[in-house]
């Protein structure tokens, strides 16, 4: 740069300087040059660049369109001539060798480098010049806008001598300047912005507010879960539990993993400790997670089986022969059903169950309300250590029957069909109590707080835990069938040794099984 700015001395008459052609309204697309005096020079850079001049110091304000000290500084222009950091470039205005290094025109400008031409820029120089033209009439329009803003707030003499000097040009509004005038005034923006605000308040307040319900929701929602678990487990702590003993027959083929079955007995023992007693109702209770559905199947005790190790006899002798671990070696080797839990409750446990839930509500005859009577004063009013005349029935109807009453109800033999009606009296008792214990939470803690005690069971702590967690719900939503084994048309009566039993046709009872309780849809 030193180069060309050796001559910084000349005359007016020897200074030269270069002026875009398009600026003088020449038709040519080149630069031309004209012989102008310092003066003219000086008069002209004010009228393109109007640095502004603190009014304190009397030296240009440093500014990104004058330069790095403006349009006039030192030597009455930049340092060397023209700005350094100015409106044309990073070393631009008039630069090293001729024109901007990397000024208006370019990223290497749009003649520079001592060539004429861009070294990064077009190889015709027709294109080079008409780029170079529209930057540089857009920087120009750019500063005489911001000379304008700046005349608005006061000026040196000098730049109002300057700008009553150049010729005026309409003024060209940016797109930021007509979004500002085509707003309204502040109190209209501020009145069309309310109702949205209000809005916007309100659905937060809704949502807010929502957001507080779901919360309080959840939260009561644990807190039940929290407390149904805390009785559930006292109440399964409670149980007695007992190992698994031997079994001899573990090769039920009707088994699938989504079908859980537990066997509910019944014990008819009048006192369990002292006599093993026999199994007086054994209901399979399967929970089919496929199907959606609760089967409750009832095995009839006269049903004549072969016992594992001990011969013939009726389904109800094996338990008394050698316990639940007989019984559902029984029952897998004669209907092919693979059973491993148990519960077994006594008529203490089924009376506390009932009352548990309020009893349970049924509609019976009049022979069925003297047949409960009997049982009531012949032995369940003795077992629970009451008078013998307690809970006594007036006759029959739709009536809210008690523990005592229920668990008499179940035990009909002579009433109607035999035994095929009692298995079935013992169904509904237990889906009534069921269904009550399910629609109450607090019916449901106490059945766990005072049935479960008298209920004696093999599986675990943790088996059973789950099932406290997972079978409400599936008892709640799933649809509960009912039947027996053997169903109608598949058995025949007969007399075996004395007894009147029942000869089954075990097929048709594991085919029966496998199309309810092991169906896969």
């Amino acid at each position: 740069m030193a180069k060309f700015y050796k001559n910084t001395e000349n005359t007016d008459g020897e200074e030269t300087v270069f002026f875009q052609a398009a600026k003088e309204g020449k038709s040519t697309d080149q630069y031309d040059t004209q012989q102008l005096s310092a003066e003219q020079i000086r008069r002209r850079a004010a009228q393109q660049y109007e640095s502004p001049i603190d009014p304190q110091t009397g030296e240009p304000i440093n500014d990104v369109y004058y330069g790095q000290v403006g349009g006039y500084t030192q030597n009455g222009y930049a340092q060397n001539g023209y700005p350094q950091n100015g409106a044309y470039g990073q070393s631009n205005g008039y630069a090293q060798n001729g024109y901007p290094q990397n000024g208006a025109y370019g990223q290497t400008g749009g003649y520079a480098h001592g060539n004429g031409y861009a070294q990064n820029g077009r190889n015709d120089r027709t294109q080079s010049d008409a780029g170079a033209s529209r930057t540089l009439q857009q920087r120009s329009a750019s500063a005489q806008r911001t000379a304008q803003l700046r005349s608005n707030s006061g000026t040196s003499p000098h730049m109002a001598q300057s700008r009553q000097s150049a010729p005026s040009q309409p003024r060209q509004r940016t797109s930021k300047a007509l979004r500002r005038t085509s707003y309204e005034e502040p109190s209209t923006r501020r009145q069309s912005r309310e109702p949205k605000a209000r809005t916007q308040g309100r659905n937060r307040q809704k949502k807010s507010l929502l957001y507080r319900l779901v919360r309080m929701l959840c939260l009561l929602i644990i807190l039940l879960f929290l407390l149904y678990s805390v009785v559930a487990l006292v109440g399964i702590l409670s149980m007695n539990h007992v190992d698994t003993g031997s079994r001899s027959v573990t090769t039920g083929s009707l088994s699938e993993s989504y079908v859980k079955n537990v066997l509910v007995i019944g014990n008819d023992s009048r006192d369990p400790e002292t006599d093993a007693g026999r199994s007086d109702s054994m209901i399979l209770v399967s929970i089919n997670s496929k199907t959606n559905n609760v089967y409750m199947t009832s095995l009839m005790r006269d049903a004549y089986v072969e016992i594992p190790g001990n011969g013939s006899g009726k389904l109800n002798a094996a338990y008394s022969y050698g316990g639940a671990e007989l019984l559902m070696d029984t029952i897998e080797y004669n209907y092919d059903v693979r059973i491993d839990d148990y519960v077994m409750l006594t008529f203490e446990a089924c009376v506390d169950a009932i009352d548990a839930v309020g009893g349970v509500e049924l509609t019976i005859s009049d022979e069925e309300a003297e047949a409960i009577n009997e049982i009531l004063i012949s032995e369940v009013n003795e077992i629970m250590g009451d008078d013998r005349e307690d809970d006594l029935l007036s006759g029959g109807g739709t009536l809210e029957l008690d523990g005592k009453q229920a668990l008499s109800y179940s035990r009909i033999r002579y009433v109607g069909n035999a035994d095929f009606e009692r298995t079935e009296r013992q169904r509904v008792v237990m889906q009534q109590v069921m269904e009550r214990a399910l629609g109450n939470p607090l019916r449901l803690a106490v059945v766990c707080a005072r049935a479960l005690p008298d209920l004696t069971t093999n599986m675990s702590v943790l088996s059973l835990y789950r099932y406290a967690v997972v079978a409400p719900v599936q008892l709640l939503f799933y649809d509960t069938q009912q039947q027996r084994i053997p169903a109608d048309g598949t058995y025949s009566n007969a007399t075996i040794g004395g007894e009147s039993v029942l000869e089954v046709d075990f097929s048709a009872a594991q085919q029966l099984l496998e199309q309810t309780v092991f169906a896969a849809r």
